[in-house]
C-alpha cells in the first residue's frame, strides 16, 4: 500500500497547480495522527484534486467560502476523479471506498478519521494557501473581506482540538497577511495627485 501512497504522491506532483498545499496536507495528517493508513494518506492527497482538471460544467457560484452546494460539487467531483484513478491502479475495493468516502467528507468532516482529515486541510490551508488569496486581493480578483471569510471558514471548521491550537496563531498571520494586501489594494486603487 506505500507503494500507491507514494505513486499517489507522484500524481498530484504531476498534475497539481497547489501541489504543496496537498502535500502539507498529508503531512499535518502526520503530525496529528502519526498511524494514518492508507487510506487516509491519499485521501489528504487528493482532496482536491478536481482543481487539476478543469470542468466542463460550471461550478456552482458562490461568494460564501462555506457555501455548501459548491463544497458538494467540489468533494463529490474529486472523489469521482480520485476514485477512477485509484481503479486503474487496480486499488482493492476496500481502499477505493475509504478514500472515497474521505474526500466526500473533507470539507465538513463527520467522524473521527474525516475530522483529521478536514484538520489537517485547514492547517494546510492557513500554512500555505494565505498568500494565494492575499494576491487575488491585491488584483482586486477578491475582496479583503471575502479573503478573510475563507480564512474563518477554514479555522472554524477545525474540530480536532490540538488542531484548532495550532491554527490559532496561523489564523491571526494570515488574518493579518490579508489585511496589508487589502490596504495595498486600497493604496493602488486611489487616484494620485499631480498637485505641488
Amino acid at each position: 500500500m506505500q507503494t500507491l501512497v507514494a505513486a499517489t504522491a507522484g500524481w498530484v506532483g504531476e498534475v497539481h497547480p497547489h501541489v504543496r498545499h496537498l502535500y502539507r496536507t498529508r503531512d499535518w495528517l502526520l503530525t496529528l495522527h502519526p498511524a494514518a493508513g492508507p487510506a487516509l494518506l491519499i485521501a489528504a492527497l487528493t482532496h482536491d484534486i478536481e482543481r487539476a482538471f478543469p470542468s466542463e460544467q460550471a461550478a456552482p457560484s458562490s461568494d460564501d467560502p462555506a457555501s455548501r452546494e459548491y463544497n458538494t460539487w467540489h468533494q463529490e467531483r474529486s472523489a469521482e476523479i480520485v476514485r477512477r484513478w485509484l481503479e486503474g491502479r487496480r486499488a482493492p475495493q476496500r481502499l477505493i471506498d475509504e478514500v472515497v468516502s474521505l474526500v466526500l467528507a473533507h470539507e465538513y468532516g463527520g467522524w473521527p478519521e474525516a475530522n483529521l482529515l478536514q484538520a489537517a486541510d485547514s492547517l494546510s490551508f492557513l500554512e500555505v494557501q494565505v498568500d494565494l488569496f492575499a494576491e487575488r486581493v491585491v488584483r482586486g480578483q477578491l475582496s479583503g473581506r471575502a479573503a478573510e471569510r475563507k480564512l474563518q471558514f477554514m479555522y472554524e471548521r477545525v474540530q480536532v482540538a490540538r488542531a484548532r491550537e495550532l491554527a490559532a496563531p496561523m489564523m491571526q498571520d494570515g488574518l493579518a497577511r490579508i489585511a496589508t494586501a487589502s490596504g495595498e489594494r486600497d493604496a493602488t486603487s486611489q487616484p494620485t495627485s499631480d498637485a505641488t
